[in-house]
This record gives C-alpha cells, sequence and structure tokens, in this order.
C-alpha cells in the first residue's frame, strides 16, 4: 500500500541544446497635434519611396521618411515662410512651400525617378568602364579622407519596435545626441545623452523580453526572442548601442555584422559584385554596384544581396543596402535587413555625415496569449484503485494514445531507483500509469516521473507554447549636425536599457521631434 501523501514530482522533459550562427524652455515634439503628416510616393509606380530626406531649407533641420514612405514635419511657426526639399537617391529633387502642406490628412509630395537625356548618355557611355573592385578598393582606402577625423555631433530621433506585417508593436522613441571623436577614434568612445524618451502607448504592447536567446531547434519551448540559425552579439543592455555596431561605414576597422564583418578586410573578398550602373542623388552622380553573398561564405541555407553608392570624384561611400536570406526551397525568406545612408553635411567639399541607419531582423517569441497550451493540470495516486499503485496525472486537452503509450517517454524515479511500468492508460484527459507494487515498499522517497514527448489529439507537444515570428526594427534618423545645446542639467547613456537611463535637460528654443509612425493598426 502507498501512503496518500507520499510526493510526487511531474517533470516536463525538454531537452536543449545550442546551435550558434554568426550573423528647461527647451522643445521636445511628440504629440500628434503637433504635426503634419506626409508621404513621399513615386510618381511612376505610386508606392511609397524609403528613406527619402525631407529637409527644411532654411532653419536646416531635417527627417527622414520610413520605409512606408511616411513622415511628420513639427507645427511650427517659425517654418511657416521656409520650404520643404525632398530628395532621394535616384530621383529628381521636389521641393513644397510650407504653408502650401495640409493641416489635416496626409500630404503626398511626388518624386519622379530620374531619366537620363541624351547628353548625359553619351557621356556616361563614353567614359572609360572601370572594374567595380577597383571603385570598391579606393572607396575604402578613402574613408579616412571622406568621412569626418575630428569630433563632430549629432541630433537624432530614435525608435525601436517589433512589426507584425504592417502592425506597429511595442514603440519606443528617444531625441538623441552623440558626440562621436570622429572616424580615427573607434565609435564606442563616443558620448550619447539622452534628451527625451516615451513608450509610445499610442500603439498595441504586448509583454516581450528585451533580450534575444539561444536554440538549436525550432522544436523547443521558447522562453524569450530568439533568431534561428544566429545570434547577436553582447548587447550591453542597450538597444541603441546594438544599432550603432550596425553602422559599417563608422565601425569600417571593426566587425560590424555578417557577411560585412570588417568592412575594410572582409567585405570585398565575401561578395560578387556586378558592374556599376549610374544614379543620381539630386545632382550627384553616384556609381551603384549591386552584389551577392560568396555561396561559399554565406553557405547553403542563406543568401545575401545589396547595393553600395559609391560618388566616382572623391570615392565617398553614400548608401548601403544590405539584405539576407534563409533559403526556403524555391523562395527566400528575410532574415535581416540593413539601410544606411551618408551625405555631405553642407556642400559637397564637406566631409561626409550619418543621414541614417535603419536595421531589422526576423524573431521567434512564444505567443504572450497562448494560454491553451497542452499542460499538466495535476498529478497524485489513484486512491479508487484498490491496488494504489497508480498514478494519475490530468492533462487540460485529450491525450494522444500512441505517444502516451509508450514507455519510453517516461522515466520513474523512487528515491535513486527507477520503477518499472506495468500499464499505461489513457482515457480522455486523464493518464493512468500503474507501477510495480514491491519496488515502493519505502514511504520516506519522493516518487519523481518525467515525460517528454506526449501530445494531445491535435499534434501540440506537451508544455510547448506556439511561437509566431515578429521583425524588430531599430532606426536612428539624423535632424540636425554640430549643434552646441546648453545643457543645464547632463548625463551620458549608460550601458543599461534607455528606459532606464536619465534624460540631458538644455535652454534655449531647439525643435526636435519625435517622428513617430503615421499608420496606427491593432496587432492581430
Amino acid at each position: 500500500m502507498i501512503p496518500d501523501n507520499m510526493k510526487i514530482i511531474i517533470k516536463q522533459k525538454v531537452v536543449l541544446t545550442i546551435l550558434l550562427l554568426m550573423t528647461g524652455s527647451f522643445l521636445l515634439y511628440s504629440q500628434s497635434a503637433d504635426f503634419l503628416d506626409g508621404k513621399v510616393v513615386n510618381t511612376a509606380t505610386a508606392n511609397p519611396v524609403p528613406f527619402a530626406t525631407i529637409k527644411l531649407k532654411n532653419n536646416q533641420l531635417g527627417v527622414y521618411a520610413n520605409a512606408d514612405g511616411d513622415f511628420k514635419i513639427s507645427r511650427n511657426v517659425d517654418f511657416s515662410n521656409d520650404s520643404l526639399l525632398i530628395t532621394c537617391i535616384g530621383y529628381k529633387e521636389s521641393s513644397v512651400a510650407f504653408k502650401d502642406l495640409r493641416e489635416t490628412g496626409v500630404n503626398k509630395i511626388f518624386l519622379t525617378p530620374v531619366v537620363y537625356g541624351l547628353n548625359e548618355v553619351k557621356v556616361i557611355a563614353s567614359r572609360r568602364k572601370i572594374s567595380p573592385l577597383i571603385i570598391l578598393r579606393r572607396a575604402i582606402r578613402n574613408i579616412t579622407n571622406n568621412y569626418p577625423d575630428k569630433p563632430f555631433n549629432y541630433i537624432a530621433y530614435y525608435r525601436d519596435y517589433q512589426k507584425k506585417d504592417s502592425d506597429y508593436i511595442n514603440l519606443n522613441e528617444a531625441i538623441i545626441q552623440t558626440l562621436d571623436g570622429g572616424f580615427a577614434t573607434e565609435s564606442i568612445y563616443g558620448t550619447y545623452k539622452l534628451l527625451d524618451f516615451r513608450k509610445n502607448t499610442e500603439f498595441p504592447r504586448m509583454d516581450i523580453s528585451p533580450y534575444y536567446g539561444f536554440i538549436e531547434s525550432d522544436e523547443i519551448n521558447y522562453p524569450d526572442k530568439i533568431i534561428p540559425k544566429a545570434k547577436l552579439g553582447d548587447q550591453y543592455g542597450n538597444e541603441l548601442f546594438i544599432l550603432l555596431v550596425h553602422d559599417a561605414l563608422r565601425n569600417y576597422n571593426k566587425r560590424s555584422f555578417s557577411f560585412v564583418e570588417t568592412l575594410s578586410n572582409d567585405f570585398i573578398f565575401n561578395h560578387i559584385f556586378e558592374n556599376p550602373v549610374t544614379v543620381l542623388n539630386n545632382n550627384t552622380l553616384l556609381y551603384k554596384i549591386s552584389f551577392k553573398g560568396r555561396p561559399s561564405i554565406t553557405g547553403d541555407s542563406l543568401a545575401v544581396s545589396g547595393a553600395i553608392y559609391i560618388q566616382p570624384q572623391d570615392y565617398s561611400i553614400h548608401k548601403l543596402e544590405y539584405s539576407s536570406f534563409y533559403r526556403r526551397k524555391n523562395a527566400l525568406k528575410p532574415f535581416y535587413n540593413i539601410d544606411i545612408e551618408y551625405g555631405h553635411e553642407n556642400s559637397a567639399d564637406s566631409r561626409m555625415c550619418l543621414k541614417y541607419i535603419s536595421f531589422n531582423n526576423i524573431f521567434k517569441v512564444r505567443g504572450s496569449k497562448d494560454d491553451d497550451y497542452f499542460r499538466i493540470i495535476s498529478s497524485g495516486w489513484d486512491t479508487l484503485h484498490v491496488a494504489k499503485t497508480t498514478v494519475i496525472v490530468n492533462f487540460n486537452h485529450n491525450i494522444d494514445l500512441r505517444t502516451a503509450s509508450n514507455k519510453n517517454n517516461f522515466e520513474i524515479t523512487f528515491g535513486k531507483r527507477k520503477i518499472k511500468i506495468i500499464s499505461i492508460q489513457v482515457v480522455g484527459k486523464k493518464l493512468y500509469i500503474r507501477l510495480k507494487d514491491e519496488d515502493l515498499e519505502k514511504k520516506t522517497n519522493t516518487l519523481s516521473v518525467s515525460i517528454k514527448n506526449i501530445k494531445d489529439t491535435n499534434g501540440d507537444i506537451l508544455d510547448k507554447r506556439k511561437s509566431q515570428e515578429l521583425f524588430q526594427y531599430r532606426e536612428l534618423f539624423v535632424q540636425d549636425y554640430n549643434k552646441t545645446l546648453p545643457y543645464t542639467d547632463t548625463c551620458s547613456i549608460e550601458y543599461k536599457p534607455l528606459e532606464l537611463n536619465c534624460i540631458s535637460k538644455y535652454s534655449g528654443n531647439f525643435n526636435y521631434w519625435m517622428n513617430t509612425p503615421s499608420s496606427i493598426k491593432s496587432i492581430k
């Protein structure tokens, strides 16, 4: 006879291993009533123009459209006699008077793709074709000449969020000042000041861990965010610093991301390049060199494609577009994407400065509302049977007979001894495990029942919550360069999440605003 109060421990056994792959009177606007909404559209296709530059001609402040072409401009009386200049690589410049913008609704601004005239074609055709490798080597060699070698600073709008389809989730926004020692120093020695921060409650929020975990298989229960077949490096607890690591131009002599690795050493070797084609950035001629990842580097499971834009006069790198994909039979599934653009601050002979950086990657997370996953509700001795050597385990779903009848899916110990199973019976949501009587004579030990690989009748695995795929976005859009702010209370961003950092305060009327996405949708 087994006493009714003998303790039983039920364990759902999950085997984990790890697979890693590189891969004062200040004014900050943040409410929608303070903004005019805009959207940059391609006149030829009616599609959005991503990451277009929108700059105030007189005030020199600027913002950038997001990947959907959306942007916001502060509704500021100082701008009433100003005008917007809208530019993007491959399009003709457009302008619109600030006073002509609509107070309500979305202001659509159309950009026309560049079409070369006959004279331009002749000039381009007459030039001697240059190997893309020669152009790239010259561009990398000239980084120290084209980018700031002395200290500089910029003020930018930062945001991070998750996205499912077109829905924004967990949108956090900030205004940040970066004080950089110049490209002759490492970016990690820069100073960063948080001027404003908010969790945008107008967008849906989900309880998602800020940290990434590692897995070896798609079959385990995800406790945190994970990137399948990849890892994110040392996070230092700060989402801003993670983003800045991925600026391959600023960190040209340090490892940035797979498979650019260290730009100055590895980029050319790791990719296959096409012949350059000519595009215009306003009136500036650029060479666009498309590329793909070298298969021997990316392997069979990943693919890479992108383009780099180089000015042929001084070999300055203006833009880097980089995308990586999972190979799925005949399709490619997005893995991560990075867009980086630099431009001249004031004139063509000035040093190149960051305009924006956008980084996103796919990840999986356990469904926060998956409360109906297959799990154990209770367990104990079956007191209705005379032998009283039967353990009863109650589940929340009907149990699959085939997996539950397999004795190899159970490991039962009494103290340090393994106990033999006589029979297993499934009745709906109940599982009866009859044990060998003579092995249970001692009354002081604990009976431990370890269960693995059991499924319910729907095929769901025990204790495995369903996961969902989301994209993590981190983006930085520069609004102002080399501005001296009169701080009244200042502190630097530390290696901890932005929301835990202190906010620096300054005096004066400097208008930096949060370029919050226009579309607010509910997560499904």
